[in-house]
């Protein structure tokens, strides 16, 4: 098992991103223009006033090892599904791969800490666990890799994405 923590400045109060982050358009946006997945959908949300529950579809551009990419095949898809809890501040994530099922878990959470004048800090904390016997580090590695990639890159395109929607 991996776990693994980022931090990054974005540049816009908890206030404002929170609802950003949830809007679908925004999302559809980041994923597929700034992020250059081949597609992201909206399967599912619900909003009780404290939670807040979000299921995407995704295809992603990965990179991946030769042997996991044979694993994979054509199954490059994932869903994230999450729960954002208002009063926790608070976004608990978990990503389900269509190639490995329950066999790799990644799992998180995702904070917004206020940082300054019109600044947040997303603190991302994950892990990634897979139980398959023989590969399990190179495919635990890949997941890890591409997770921290797609943070990384989703603060930059938020930024940019900020600078030009103020």
């Amino acid at each position: 098992m991996q776990r693994h923590q980022m931090d990054h400045e974005l540049s816009c109060t908890p206030a404002r991103m929170w609802p950003l982050y949830f809007e679908d358009a925004f999302n559809v946006q980041m994923y597929e223009q700034g992020l250059g997945f081949p597609s992201c959908k909206i399967v599912e949300r619900r909003d009780d006033g404290d939670k807040l529950f979000r299921r995407m579809a995704m295809i992603p551009k990965l990179e991946m090892p030769k042997a996991v990419a044979k694993l994979v095949g054509d199954r490059v898809g994932y869903e994230e599904s999450g729960d954002w809890i208002r009063s926790e501040g608070v976004y608990r994530w978990r990503l389900l791969l269509a190639a490995f099922g329950e066999k790799l878990r990644v799992a998180g959470t995702m904070r917004l800490v206020a940082h300054g004048d019109g600044h947040c800090r997303r603190v991302v904390e994950f892990e990634v666990d897979a139980n398959m016997f023989g590969i399990g580090k190179l495919v635990e590695n890949t997941a890890a890799q591409n997770t921290l990639e797609g943070w990384n890159n989703s603060a930059k395109w938020i930024n940019s994405y900020l600078k030009d929607h103020r």
